[in-house]
């Protein structure tokens, strides 16, 4: 079985408790990917406990702009610090083996460093983004290029988590052939990967379920590692209690690798 990922976030046990036990139990995934929202530490026991009576393993994923936090910008320093004391507390509770982390909106990439290198986070996995937010169209992500990945993994004590859509919709924003943008960004031996789906022409990052986009999986997977940790960040219905759209990506990368 590969190490596949669920990524669900801190506020969801109870709505999909029973569906990561039939999963656990049904070996459709190896670790849960948990996404940190800002001052959540009301469900940290609750997770604590799952943890314990399932005996299942932990990543993290810290919050990003959209909540409130944003490496790249020294006016955001004093909430960024807060909020990364919550995370490491997740982190140390549910012993988890590392913590990823998006560099920022706008900026510049020395202050990204900057501010890492007061906060600290521990075990820390630097993730590539696309360089234009679905959300927010106006404003440039750090870490879309290769040269800022670089420069962070060199001036920080850090891993990098590759993501496959965001390196797509970088290479497509900066006219680039999208499997040679991922080759680069291979050479960085990324630890660990994100997944989905999407449109390859495209810039705009879209978390299609896998074999619901146009990417080439069978290529993909010829340059990335997929020994190491993958994490599936495929879209889940609005208000539902299921994670049968999971079980089925999981299948198709089965089917793959």
């Amino acid at each position: 079985m590969k190490s596949l990922g669920l990524k669900l976030y801190s506020n969801q046990l109870d709505l999909y408790r029973n569906e990561i036990i039939k999963l656990h139990e049904n070996n459709k995934f190896s670790y849960i990917e948990l996404f940190v929202y800002p001052d959540s530490l009301k469900y940290l026991n609750l997770w604590k406990g799952f943890k314990e009576e399932f005996s299942i393993y932990f990543t993290l994923h810290a919050p990003h702009f959209s909540n409130g936090v944003n490496l790249a910008d020294s006016a955001f320093e004093r909430r960024n610090r807060e909020v990364y004391e919550q995370v490491k507390l997740y982190k140390e509770e549910l012993e988890a083996k590392y913590i990823i982390v998006h560099a920022g909106m706008e900026g510049t990439i020395d202050e990204v460093v900057r501010q890492l290198d007061l906060i600290n986070p521990p075990d820390m996995r630097i993730e590539n983004k696309p360089p234009v937010s679905p959300r927010m169209r106006d404003k440039s992500c750090r870490g879309a290029r290769i040269r800022e990945i670089k420069f962070i993994i060199e001036r920080h004590p850090c891993e990098f988590c590759l993501d496959v859509g965001h390196a797509f919709c970088s290479a497509v924003a900066f006219g680039i052939d999208q499997f040679e943008y991922l080759k680069s960004f291979q050479e960085l031996n990324p630890s660990c990967y994100h997944l989905s789906d999407g449109k390859f022409e495209s810039p705009i990052d879209v978390h299609y379920h896998i074999g619901k986009g146009d990417y080439d999986w069978k290529r993909v997977f010829e340059i990335i590692d997929s020994t190491k940790n993958m994490t599936l960040e495929t879209v889940k219905k609005s208000g539902s209690e299921s994670l049968d759209l999971f079980s089925n990506d999981v299948d198709e990368i089965n089917k793959l690798c």
